[in-house]
């Protein structure tokens, strides 16, 4: 038996269909959704972490791209998180093949990693870290652009910043964070805040200002909600102030 079948197995081992339901509404899965067609069998978070935890050091990377490639969301997770763990082993060893093996690996699977929660969970601990140890690259500039591009590559290039951020390049998150604010897609409008906000916790006050003043009357709600999350409750009513001046001033 194969490792991708025996982890499959164990998976299968706890479904419960009554929390699967669950899940099919939670991530949106109803036709013309953004998770349309997914299935799920039913586990929590930590039940595949254990599954990860008691397999992810004797599962070959071609076995975590057999889990990846399943039709079944968690399991899709699993193989996701093992990744993670074995790019995480191969960084602390300074195994650069290794990693970039993973890294490589990661992005032929973009087409499977097709929610939310596959991405958040995956790209800021695989891509983020490859682009903080290789700043030559310039491949998620590329993803965050909505031509040619997937919803699901615009937020793996946006997640992917907060490793940025945390090491001193803010700049790539405004960057990419400028190229979302006419997406369509509240996804990435919830992505590009977060990582607007965590500029502001990592202490890049006047820069995440800077870029409020220069795009705040083109943001949309959600986005700027979540930029100023950190902020005291007066600026917070400023900027929504400011945006709504603009959106009064366009309807008129």
């Amino acid at each position: 038996m194969s490792e991708a079948i025996y982890i499959e197995e164990a998976l299968i081992e706890m479904a419960d269909e009554r929390q699967a339901q669950q899940l099919l509404r939670f991530f949106k899965t109803s036709p013309g959704e953004y998770g349309e067609g997914d299935k799920f069998i039913g586990l929590k978070n930590p039940q595949v972490r254990l599954v990860v935890k008691e397999t992810w050091k004797s599962t070959p990377i071609s076995e975590a791209t057999r889990l990846v490639r399943s039709p079944l969301h968690e399991v899709r997770l699993c193989g996701l998180l093992i990744m993670v763990e074995q790019y995480l082993r191969a960084m602390k060893k300074g195994d650069d093949v290794l990693m970039s093996e993973i890294f490589e690996t990661y992005l032929s699977l973009h087409p499977h990693i097709n929610n939310w929660d596959l991405v958040d969970l995956s790209a800021i601990k695989i891509v983020g870290n490859h682009e903080v140890r290789h700043p030559e690259l310039r491949l998620m500039d590329e993803w965050i652009k909505p031509e040619g591009h997937t919803l699901w590559q615009q937020r793996i290039a946006m997640v992917s910043s907060w490793m940025l951020i945390r090491n001193e390049r803010p700049d790539v998150c405004f960057r990419r964070a400028a190229m979302l604010l006419a997406s369509p897609h509240d996804l990435l409008h919830k992505a590009a805040g977060w990582m607007l906000r965590e500029t502001w916790k990592k202490g890049y006050v006047m820069q995440l200002r800077d870029f409020l003043e220069s795009n705040v009357e083109a943001m949309p709600s959600i986005m700027l909600s979540y930029a100023c999350e950190k902020m005291s409750i007066t600026e917070r009513h400023e900027w929504q102030a400011k945006r709504k001046k603009n959106i009064l001033k366009i309807n008129v």
